[in-house]
């Protein structure tokens, strides 16, 4: 298997985020994993008030235009879903084809009962990691968004340097759940009707509504798309099972999408 791969992170995470599910890979595959802006551990360019969807289309742009021969294969988890789609929308000449790990907006969702659950399950999940960064501050909220139900210390029974990916990126949190940085762009259903790049939408059969919803508007949306279901898998897929994650990345890869 050969070609070129760049991997996207989702919250609270950074490039490190995929070197488990990277050496999974075959090794004649060129897989990169970049690290958006305001994420990682280097210094911010403002005070956090360009984060958003635009500033991260272009590190996904001027990376690939800078160190890759496009077009590539693009893999994202989570809120990075959302820029990919934005450079894919602008550029389709720089990608054979994009695949998606739980796309995590609602841009994309019509149905308004749909709209409604996911409001719904967005405020359950997320609601108590925001008052947790509002009261006690970044890092109890990365903390309470790791946590597993009935443990709500999962984070300190991860291995040390996959915890401190997490703790080094709690800065960002602000700037996504509080509405530091910038609104997410309008990507609507009908926008993604006209992607000329073909879209692969993966989730897990266990993942909740906050995240299965938009990743089967997103499927059905896209004009090139399709929905692979994970048994078993939740989420954290990649950070649980990057042997499993890799599997379905090797999977799409040899589907030609």
């Amino acid at each position: 298997m050969t070609g070129q791969v760049l991997f996207l992170h989702g919250a609270a995470g950074d490039a490190r985020i995929w070197t488990p599910v990277i050496d999974h890979l075959p090794a004649g595959l060129d897989a990169r994993a970049i690290t958006l802006t305001y994420f990682g551990t280097a210094p911010w360019p403002d005070d956090g008030s360009g984060f958003g969807t635009e500033r991260h289309r272009d590190d996904i742009v001027g990376y690939i235009e800078a160190a890759m021969m496009p077009p590539v294969h693009l893999v994202a988890w989570s809120y990075s879903c959302h820029p990919a789609l934005l450079a894919a929308l602008e550029r389709p000449d720089l990608f054979a084809g994009v695949f998606l790990y739980e796309p995590a907006l609602s841009t994309y969702i019509d149905d308004s009962a749909d709209r409604d659950a996911f409001i719904a399950d967005l405020k359950k999940a997320f609601g108590p990691v925001g008052r947790a960064i509002e009261e006690r501050g970044a890092l109890a909220g990365v903390r309470l968004m790791m946590a597993q139900p009935g443990d709500l210390d999962a984070i300190d029974r991860m291995p040390p340097d996959r915890r401190a990916i997490y703790e080094e990126n709690a800065a960002m949190m602000p700037l996504m759940l509080l509405g530091k940085g910038q609104p997410p762009a309008p990507i609507t259903a009908a926008m993604l009707g006209g992607l000329q790049v073909p879209v692969t939408v993966g989730m897990g059969a266990r993942t909740r509504p906050v995240f299965a919803i938009p990743s089967r508007a997103v499927a059905v949306a896209c004009g090139q798309g399709r929905l692979v279901e994970v048994p078993g898998a939740e989420h954290m897929l990649p950070e649980t099972d990057p042997a499993a994650f890799a599997a379905l990345v090797r999977g799409w890869l040899a589907a030609g999408e």
